[in-house]
């Protein structure tokens, strides 16, 4: 059996999404994830998980998964432990003989584009197990990269509550989400760019709860990744990520990306995800060039990752 997830990039609505920001979210056409399953060839569960540099996660599991009898990172194994206790708990069948998992990414692992979030999207594909319970049980967010997962096109995602929103966990509210086109004619002047850097979500989102954003922040998100998806041209898209860059930027008491480390930049930049790593987006043709002189290795045209 055989499955396939994309992977994701979040254009708007970074941080500020887990309070009801509506945000726009992307698939990444031709980086992903797949998942096949064979039979073991003995009585315990084996995990095997692979990048484009080879093996990097291997785990063996007790025929009733209730030991991981070895690891090659612990941590990883007691979440995909987890995960698997709670399907197996919903459809036992799916564990009636020992199984071989074997998990493939086609992009670095550490880009950020979505390596948990397509595992997530592919476990439940497979057990056809409520995606949002496994999220839950393993490795939490906002939800909105399952959601991309899940729908493989760019989403228009929301938290709702029908209460003030006081603790962003995406289960105590509902999550909304809609197709929606976005594929901007200026697609070719924009790039993403790896800063060489792997951000730690969960870190990232620690750190933003201490700087909540107020109602009036959260419209203005809201607003600007609606704009965004209707932008016609590359000055009105320049001018949104600005806006918006700077009103996380309050949020998070810190400076741009822009005004930390690329100042001399002519065109503009916005942070993809969490601050401070993973990639980032950048206007203007010479994003190449001026990029590559810094060190910057990976630079990708948006055109190219967009349906």
């Amino acid at each position: 059996m055989k499955f396939y997830a994309p992977g994701k990039l979040l254009i708007s609505g970074e941080y500020a999404v887990l309070n009801g920001a509506k945000a726009l979210a992307i698939p990444t056409v031709g980086y992903g994830q797949k998942l096949e399953l064979y039979d073991s060839k003995d009585e315990t569960h084996l995990w095997q998980s692979y990048d484009p540099d080879g093996q990097w996660f291997n785990a063996r599991f007790s025929l009733d998964l209730t030991h991981i009898l070895e690891a090659s990172n612990t941590s990883q194994a007691v979440i995909i432990q987890q995960v698997m206790l709670y399907i197996k708990r919903h459809n036992a069948r799916l564990f009636d003989r020992p199984l071989h998992f074997k998990t493939i990414l086609n992009f670095n692992r550490k880009w950020g584009f979505g390596s948990s979030s397509s595992l997530i999207a592919l476990l439940s594909k497979w057990s056809q197990s409520p995606p949002f319970d496994l999220l839950d049980i393993s490795f939490g967010g906002s939800g909105y990269d399952l959601a991309v997962a899940l729908q493989d096109q760019p989403i228009l995602y929301q938290l709702k509550s029908p209460k003030k929103m006081v603790a962003p966990i995406y289960r105590e509210k509902q999550a909304v989400w809609q197709s929606v086109r976005f594929k901007p004619v200026f697609a070719d002047h924009i790039f993403l760019i790896y800063r060489n850097v792997k951000q730690n979500s969960r870190e990232a989102i620690q750190s933003y709860r201490k700087h909540l954003p107020t109602a009036h922040q959260i419209d203005q998100i809201s607003q600007i990744t609606e704009s965004i998806i209707e932008c016609r041209d590359l000055l009105s898209f320049e001018k949104l990520i600005e806006k918006h860059e700077q009103i996380i930027s309050a949020i998070l008491q810190r400076p741009t990306v822009k005004q930390e480390f690329f100042s001399d930049y002519s065109g503009q930049i916005k942070s993809l995800g969490a601050w401070g790593g993973d990639f980032i987006l950048a206007t203007g043709l010479q994003a190449p060039n001026y990029f590559k002189s810094r060190g910057y290795a990976t630079i990708l045209n948006l055109k190219d990752i967009l349906r």
